[in-house]
């Protein structure tokens, strides 16, 4: 008799032996196997030797037996006769492996690989934890720059794959208004490519006051950008966002409900250099999402080291220019709002920051990373004045800059790179140094669930 005939007899064997006696003994002290389950209703699929293999743990077999028909058969013969005869046997092979497999001591129960031809529970993978957030690079542009009008960096958006628009906060002081452009093929070195200069709608500088804070690429190619307003008396400007063609001319302002504009004495409005310090997209580019960086004036204390303040989330129609709801956010004591990013599927991540002059040597800032949740908020859209009875907007913490040595400096720009091979996404951080040279400018990069 040829090997491949033996091989089928054994198989034949095997399942004709399985049907007559539904629990099996495993020589040596084994576990009797469930019972072989009844076939599906819809065809079964026929599987090849490997797909079978993977049913059972060929290494946890050794020199076992199965006592088929009053005869003992050694397990791994059992197994390659099933295997050889797969072509023959078909579905009934599934069968027959299934049933060996429950057999053995510590092989996972009938149908835990395998499922169903009906595409059920038992044929989907085991749920794979979410990886947690973690901590990647910092790179420290500071250490090569010597170009002292290239920093004060407070936004930051994705213009291309691996090409960055960082918006410069500043108020005219070093040069114009204008955004740096940086590449990076691993988001953990930096280079500068370009700069692009923000101009009125004639193309000339501007010369009103603009404090630039967030930067957004829409979907047509223009920039869409927020300038925070003055709320210093005698000085007062309004926050507006501004919309830019790809080379910097303006094309139209937004402007912001008329309660967040200052009155100049830190009683209505913004506080002073306080204004929508955060902002994003959603809805395909249709929606703008604005955070401010502090409380209103009218709506409570101010934030500080003890007191955590209520921030407004606004949002806006880019159609129509007009605000169209808003909600409240509760943001740490001693810190501010500055950055808001959205997901693909419109959910939202927000930057907190803080400096604490009474840590480390010559203080440290303090960030972290929520991911919001508008559900059960309520909308204030035109409300003067906060009540303090506001349900508010819900916060899970994603990543604390906490976890890493050095602090992070003072954090302000939120950006997506690409996604991990995990899964997770890439988040690009920058920091406004301010224009100081006691301060850094670091890209950080941060992968989040």
């Amino acid at each position: 008799m040829s090997r491949s005939v033996r091989s089928v007899a054994v198989a034949l064997t095997v399942s004709v032996a399985l049907a007559v006696n539904p629990a099996p003994a495993v020589a040596g002290g084994g576990h009797p196997a469930a019972p072989a389950p009844a076939p599906a209703h819809a065809p079964a699929v026929v599987p090849g030797p490997n797909d079978l293999s993977s049913l059972v743990d060929l290494g946890a077999l050794g020199q076992g037996e199965i006592m088929i028909g009053g005869v003992k058969v050694p397990l791994p013969a059992a197994v390659a006769g099933v295997e050889a005869a797969a072509a023959v046997l078909g579905g009934l092979s599934i069968l027959i492996f299934k049933a060996i497999a429950g057999a053995l001591p510590g092989q996972p129960e009938s149908g835990s690989s395998w499922g169903s031809s009906d595409g059920g529970e038992k044929g989907e993978p085991a749920p794979v934890e979410p990886k947690e957030a973690e901590y990647v690079n910092r790179f420290d542009f500071s250490a090569e720059n010597t170009d002292k009008a290239a920093g004060g960096f407070s936004g930051v958006d994705e213009v291309a794959p691996g090409r960055y628009a960082v918006l410069a906060d500043d108020k005219n002081e070093h040069g114009p208004v204008r955004a740096y452009f940086f590449t990076t093929a691993d988001q953990k070195t930096f280079t500068r490519d370009g700069m692009v200069e923000f101009t009125d709608p004639q193309g000339k500088a501007y010369t009103e006051f603009m404090d630039p804070e967030e930067i957004r690429v829409l979907p047509n190619g223009n920039f869409l950008w927020t300038t925070e307003g003055s709320g210093k008396l005698g000085k007062v400007v309004a926050p507006q966002l501004i919309e830019s063609t790809p080379d910097g001319k303006e094309i139209r302002r937004i402007d912001v409900p008329e309660y967040q504009v200052p009155n100049g004495f830190s009683t209505r409005g913004i506080y002073n250099n306080n204004g929508p310090e955060g902002m994003t997209l959603i809805h395909g580019g249709r929606t703008a999402v604005t955070v401010q960086e502090n409380a209103l004036a009218q709506d409570g204390a101010k934030n500080s080291e003890k007191d955590a303040s209520l921030n407004r989330i606004t949002f806006y129609d880019l159609d129509s220019g007009k605000p169209t709801r808003e909600y409240v956010v509760r943001v740490e004591a001693g810190r501010g709002a500055t950055s808001l990013l959205a997901d693909e599927n419109g959910e939202l991540y927000m930057l907190e920051r803080g400096f604490f002059k009474d840590l480390g040597e010559n203080g440290e800032n303090k960030a972290e990373i929520y991911k919001l949740d508008l559900h059960g908020a309520d909308d204030v859209l035109g409300r003067e004045k906060l009540t303090g009875g506001e349900n508010t907007v819900s916060k899970h913490l994603v990543f604390d800059f906490a976890t890493e040595k050095p602090h992070p400096d003072n954090v302000e720009g939120l950006a997506w790179g690409p996604r991990a091979d995990d899964g997770r996404r890439t988040l690009i951080v920058v920091t406004d140094n301010n224009f100081n040279d006691t301060q850094t400018t670091y890209f950080h990069t941060v992968l989040v669930p």
